[in-house]
């Protein structure tokens, strides 16, 4: 699986557009991915770098990163990150995807990714938005294969409350 961050012409969606007005917009979307899986990444984990990380603006996705280096040297077991699109429960195995607005309903329930996913993802958004904006800007990235297996399969289960989200968060 791989996931493209690009940028994409606004103008040929508007009408009467001059070319002095052109504006592009930030597109990020999976590649080489099995339809349930792709889509339920990109709702969940593109969306939350896209509004969750407004261009690493006052260096958050800096600050994760550095959240996630604890983590992964036990300093630490987890770390919630809460933001205007996702609370993101982020612990050794995995992300899970909490909606900040909705919260867990049949629209918008709980999803995860593993791990090593999420901040490969992290770190190529935070490469990316350091990149000149410009439609020939455009970074791929590959996410390690070997952690698929982890993926929550879409639809997941709703949780009843945080709780449950507290007692297992690997799921």
């Amino acid at each position: 699986m791989k996931i493209k961050i690009s940028y994409w012409d606004l103008s040929e969606y508007r009408e009467n557009c001059h070319p002095e007005s052109t504006k592009i917009r930030r597109a990020f979307e999976m590649l080489d991915t099995p339809g349930n899986v792709g889509w339920a990444y990109g709702k969940y984990l593109l969306s939350s770098l896209d509004s969750d990380f407004s261009e690493n603006e006052f260096g958050a996705c800096d600050y994760l990163l550095e959240e996630i280096e604890k983590i992964e040297s036990g300093k630490t077991e987890s770390y919630i990150y809460e933001s205007n699109g996702f609370t993101h429960y982020i612990g050794h195995n995995s992300v899970v995807f909490e909606h900040s607005i909705f919260g867990v309903c049949p629209h918008w329930p709980l999803w995860s990714c593993p791990f090593t996913h999420y901040k490969v993802a992290l770190q190529a958004a935070r490469d990316f938005y350091a990149l000149p904006e410009s439609m020939d800007t455009e970074l791929i990235i590959e996410l390690p294969e070997s952690d698929m297996a982890q993926v929550t399969l879409f639809p997941p289960i709703l949780a009843e409350n945080k709780m449950a989200l507290e007692k297992n968060p690997s799921n």
